[in-house]
């Protein structure tokens, strides 16, 4: 199994030194510097003002799901969490939706939920009975910034420090 895995990457090396990123002139074929995306920024208070209780709606891509008293929150990945009233596990009633863009996790202490939102951790409580979002706390820049599809940090794409990658796309040649 071994001399498998040797003779598997002798063979792809050998074959990579036939890839052609030159003509007969000269020219570059392939730019292996060209970068393919280009940051989606906000600035700070738009950032913070993206985090809303919304009405519900139908889950579309489901992640992890949390159970805590009577309530059931279902991660939407990077969008948010829905709430639903689970006192009949048979039936739950979708109650609202929690938009928290690049949210992928959630964990509940006490009263207290906890969320990253895309480079902070934010602390909230939802008040079910006054159906609001109470945000209780924000620490600022508790993640590393989102890392683009190329592998790239924002400092690559010279992006301004007061500014915040919210996500990445294709740039239009």
């Amino acid at each position: 199994m071994k001399h498998m895995y040797f003779l598997f990457f002798g063979v792809a090396l050998l074959l990579q030194s036939c890839w052609y990123t030159t003509d007969d002139d000269g020219d570059q074929l392939v730019d292996p510097y060209y970068i393919a995306y280009e940051p989606i920024t906000q600035t700070r208070a738009d950032f913070e003002e993206t985090i809303k209780l919304m009405p519900s709606r139908p889950v579309q891509k489901a992640g992890k799901i949390y159970i805590k008293d009577a309530m059931m929150y279902i991660n939407e990945k990077q969008e948010g969490f829905h709430i639903f009233d689970n006192t009949n596990p048979d039936d739950p009633q979708s109650l609202a939706f929690i938009s928290i863009p690049g949210s992928t996790d959630l964990a509940i202490r006490g009263n207290a939920m906890y969320s990253h939102h895309l480079i902070d951790l934010v602390a909230f409580r939802y008040e079910r009975g006054a159906d609001e979002l109470k945000l209780l706390h924000r620490e600022q820049n508790a993640f590393p910034a989102l890392i683009s599809p190329e592998g790239l940090s924002p400092e690559n794409y010279g992006v301004e420090e007061e500014l915040i990658v919210v996500g990445y796309k294709l740039k239009e040649d």
